[in-house]
């Protein structure tokens, strides 16, 4: 981020040939691979130099682009209310998919302890599917775990839940 800045310094801004000042703008962009609010190298691996943007760093940015803008031809009031809106609405879509989040994990451990009595097929990465009637609901890491015959196994991991377990036939020869 620091590289960045020190490209934005006024003495860095202007134009090689005649030395006067270059304009710059910041415009909000999409890509299909890295979210809204980030910088990316042009560097061979597109994911190496990948940082987000704040609050600050978007305060910075904005400064040195007044700093460095020719008072002759001032930066419009449009294109400084589209970035500012811009970057407002990137702060609520932030906000929002924190508190989407916390609602997931709140209903979760919330809906946890419905498991309890019930006989579910949960799938673990080291055993495959493991079936069982739930004992017990516990914690880890803040998400809802369910103990089966005294193992823990994530509640994310559940594929089927029935009152009873399944009836095992008997054929005859």
């Amino acid at each position: 981020m620091e590289q960045a800045l020190d490209l934005l310094k006024p003495e860095r801004l202007l134009n090689a040939n005649n030395k006067t000042p270059c304009k710059m703008t910041i415009a909000a962009t999409t890509a299909s691979t890295v979210p809204v609010g980030t910088i990316v190298s042009t560097g061979a691996d597109p994911n190496a130099g990948v940082t987000t943007l704040d609050q600050a760093d978007f305060l910075k940015l904005l400064t040195a682009q007044l700093a460095a803008q020719d008072p002759m031809q001032p930066m419009d009031n449009t294109q400084f209310i589209s970035q500012m809106a811009n970057f407002t609405s990137l702060q609520n879509s932030q906000s929002l998919l924190t508190s989407f989040n916390t609602f997931t994990t709140q209903q979760a451990i919330a809906s946890a302890p419905a498991y309890i009595g019930k006989y579910v097929t949960v799938t673990d990465s080291a055993l495959g599917a493991v079936s069982g009637i739930v004992d017990s609901v516990s914690m880890v890491d803040g998400s809802p775990s369910l103990v089966i015959g005294g193992k823990t196994y994530l509640s994310s991991g559940v594929t089927s839940i029935s009152n009873t377990a399944p009836k095992t036939s008997a054929t005859s020869s």
